[in-house]
């Protein structure tokens, strides 16, 4: 009578040794682009982190009179650069004159060459998202309201000697330097109005600063097109615009 036992002991682990392959390999090809995609969520979370301190940083320039400072951020397969400027003006009307103040930016804007995702610092506001979807993630320190409408504008500045990006992976620092001996005010209305006040942004993003004034209750934007956003506030007792002009270096 013919043995078959080797026959099969060997048909088993051929099976076994097939499945095990089969698993190794859907396992592997699942688990690379979920970790994949992991890795690249968490590279923008730990962006997002660093354009808060930057924040903080530019708050200690020009709110505590600190001379510089410096954020480190950490780049894997992404960029850092400056956008195109952001203009902010303020006008206000009593009825018998009108006044307004002008102050404007250059962003700091970091993208992801793995992904669709960037941040975008710009007047202390951090927004993040694709192009087609942004949010706010981290507010401006303004007041609008009827009682003050109060825009206390960092305006960052390429300095001079800096790049204009800087990419690829590695560590770079964010150097931030006043620029000048104090706040400049553009513009102050003393506690005689009312005044009826109009806030015009001029972004590459209008829509995402309508979306951001319109959450203050007693603004409205009645008017937004492909490069501004137009907004209103009437019954304002006071009116301030204040502006501390940095200077931002992208340094290896």
């Amino acid at each position: 009578m013919v043995d078959r036992r080797a026959v099969s002991d060997t048909l088993g682990f051929i099976f076994v040794f097939s499945l095990v392959l089969s698993t190794v390999g859907v396992v592997t090809a699942v688990g690379m682009d979920g970790l994949q995609d992991t890795r690249n969520v968490e590279r923008i979370n730990n962006a997002e982190r660093a354009f808060d301190i930057l924040d903080d940083n530019m708050e200690d320039i020009a709110v505590r009179g600190a001379p510089s400072r410096a954020t480190e951020i950490k780049l894997a397969e992404s960029a850092l650069s400056f956008g195109e400027p952001v203009q902010m003006e303020v006008e206000w009307d009593d009825g018998t004159a009108v006044d307004n103040a002008t102050v404007s930016t250059r962003p700091l804007v970091y993208t992801s060459e793995t992904s669709n995702e960037r941040l975008v610092y710009a007047f202390g506001t951090v927004f993040r998202g694709t192009d087609d979807s942004m949010t706010v993630v981290r507010r401006p320190a303004f007041v609008l309201s009827e009682d003050a409408v109060a825009v206390s504008a960092i305006s960052s500045r390429k300095a001079t000697q800096s790049v204009s990006s800087v990419g690829g992976s590695g560590t770079y620092l964010i150097r931030a330097e006043v620029s000048d001996s104090g706040a400049k005010y553009r513009g102050i209305a003393s506690e005689d109005g009312p005044y009826d006040v109009t806030v015009n942004v001029t972004s590459p993003r209008p829509q995402l600063w309508k979306e951001e004034l319109q959450s203050y209750d007693d603004v409205t934007c009645p008017f937004v097109n492909d490069t501004m956003v137009s907004c209103e506030l009437t019954g304002v007792d006071s009116v301030r615009v204040v502006e501390k002009q940095v200077d931002v270096s992208l340094v290896d």
